[in-house]
């Protein structure tokens, strides 16, 4: 983590293009590092969405009708909250990111519940576009707009991604980092006995306590994220099949259409013909 991750800090990136600022802005960054007790109000007008995300520690998230209580990796997004706060539960870290544009309700409107979402493990997507927006304001003085953009637009693409389903059980630190591990890695992971290789443990141990906390298998898992991750690739006109595969981590089309059928009741192929499309022109093309 960037040696400057735990120290408070706000980061204002300089305002996009107007084309790219009616698609999606971040405004503000915060680092909070937060002791137990700690409440941080904030406001957010309409047309806002703020993301506050569980780095270390549990905290709550409130505004005037909504209220929740993130665990270590999770994160939660109000839409348009008004007068809100964030409170920490016990010693931790909190990153807050304020979002505006047409993309954030648009990506995320099959997510959203009463003006809020949790995601589960959504953290870790928000700690990484955070610590590269920093590293961006201390190589130029002041992150550009448009790769502030950037950032964003891959962070929401990953929330999006995350199981909707699947909730994690924060009181196992072993879980918590095989989380982690899958929500990061999943592409890459070769398998339960990689995983439980990384994480210093047999992969029997890893299946009983992952199973017990979260309700499914730690490969059952990783499937699942990868599946998730192939729908929202499928909906892209452009691609192919076998890019989907390779892309989600499949060892090879064919493998990835059996796998893709046993969760979903259909091929890649009725998938894709059938997905709602991204429309070309609202895909934005950002440029770092």
């Amino acid at each position: 983590m960037s040696p400057r991750a735990n120290e408070k800090r706000d980061i204002r990136p300089a305002a996009p293009a107007p084309a790219v600022q009616s698609l999606l802005t971040l405004p503000l960054l915060r680092f909070l590092p937060l002791s137990a007790g700690d409440r941080v109000p904030g406001y957010g007008q309409t047309g806002d969405y703020i993301l506050a995300a569980a780095v270390q520690g549990n905290l709550t998230v409130s505004a005037y009708d909504r209220y929740a209580l993130l665990d270590p990796g999770q994160a939660y997004l109000l839409a348009e909250p008004g007068e809100y706060a964030v409170q920490a539960v016990s010693d931790g870290l909190c990153f807050l990111v304020q979002l505006r544009g047409e993309l954030a309700p648009r990506l995320l409107a099959d997510r959203m519940a009463k003006g809020g979402s949790l995601f589960h493990g959504g953290a870790a997507a928000v700690r990484e576009a955070a610590l590269s927006l920093a590293v961006l304001e201390d190589e130029q003085g002041e992150a550009p707009g448009e790769a502030a953009s950037a950032l964003a637009y891959a962070m929401l693409l990953k929330l999006q991604a995350l199981p909707a389903s699947v909730r994690v059980d924060a009181g196992s630190p072993l879980v918590e980092a095989a989380v982690a591990i899958i929500q990061e890695e999943f592409p890459f992971l070769e398998g339960v006995d990689e995983l439980a290789g990384r994480l210093e443990v047999s992969a029997a141990h890893l299946g009983r306590v992952f199973t017990k906390k979260i309700g499914i298998s730690p490969g059952k898992y990783i499937t699942r994220v990868r599946v998730e991750y192939a729908k929202l690739l499928l909906r892209d006109p452009d691609t192919t099949i076998s890019y989907v595969a390779e892309a989600s981590g499949f060892a090879n089309a064919n493998y990835f259409a059996k796998v893709f059928r046993r969760e979903t009741g259909l091929s890649p192929s009725e998938y894709l013909a059938g997905a709602p499309r991204r429309p070309a022109e609202k895909i934005p093309h950002f440029g770092i």
